[in-house]
């Protein structure tokens, strides 16, 4: 199980200040039902309709370190979260094989999802690249219609996602 560590922590005040000045009217800390999901370790919450998730996103960007990666223009990322608290992620064309594992160049998986003001936390258990299977943390900031997820891959590099809106869901 991957943590949270102390490198990603110190982009919390990023992750504030960018959510301060998007004022999308956002509530600070979005309200959970009770917990209604349990697998393992992992505690999923029934999130209420003012989630900051719920929908369809499609990855606009994706940047390691100080590289760029092919998300947005030609590969096909979309993760669409649900109010039961599970999400879905397809991914297509990805020819580069930068989410999925050769020779395969489309992979789908699902999980489960909770969240609190500012991170989200994943549990994809049936993850297509068994390195990447299990929960992760994530920073994220949520501003103008765009979602930004922010981590750190276990060389320390940060890893910036953005994603927009494509759709609303339940």
């Amino acid at each position: 199980m991957r943590k949270l560590q102390l490198s990603i922590l110190l982009l919390a005040p990023v992750v504030v200040l960018s959510a301060y000045a998007c004022d999308q009217g956002t509530p600070a800390e979005p309200e959970l039902n009770a917990a209604e999901h349990q697998q393992g370790d992992f505690l999923t919450a029934n999130t209420q309709d003012n989630s900051p998730f719920l929908g369809s996103w499609r990855a606009t960007a994706a940047v390691v370190g100080d590289v760029e990666l092919n998300v947005g223009t030609s590969v096909l990322y979309i993760m669409t979260f649900r109010s039961d608290g599970t999400h879905s992620v397809s991914v297509s064309n990805d020819i580069e094989h930068l989410v999925c594992p050769g020779p395969q160049t489309g992979c789908a998986w699902d999980g489960l999802y909770s969240y609190t003001g500012t991170t989200i936390t994943t549990l994809e258990p049936n993850h297509p690249d068994p390195g990447e299977a299990g929960e992760d943390t994530f920073l994220y900031a949520n501003c103008s219609g765009k979602l930004i997820f922010m981590d750190h891959t276990d060389e320390e590099e940060g890893i910036r996602l953005t994603f927009q809106r494509t759709g609303l869901g339940r």
